[in-house]
């Protein structure tokens, strides 16, 4: 799914800067290992083939999304 797409679904208005918004949490979750982005902008779940946890993210919040 694209964040513009996952945007009204929870709850939020469809305005750029909440979609940007939810965009950068989306890649937070990629860096985590939580999501893959198979495409530029296109989020899916994570397809866990028994890899170690990605526990060291670049995220700048530094806690969870």
């Amino acid at each position: 799914m694209q964040a513009k797409q996952i945007v009204p679904r929870i709850g939020l208005e469809a305005t750029t800067a909440k979609i940007e918004g939810t965009r950068g949490k989306l890649k937070c979750l990629v860096e985590r290992g939580w999501l893959d982005e198979d495409a530029p902008g296109r989020f899916t779940l994570a397809r866990h083939d028994g890899d170690a946890d990605r526990g060291n993210s670049r995220c700048p919040r530094g806690s969870s999304p």
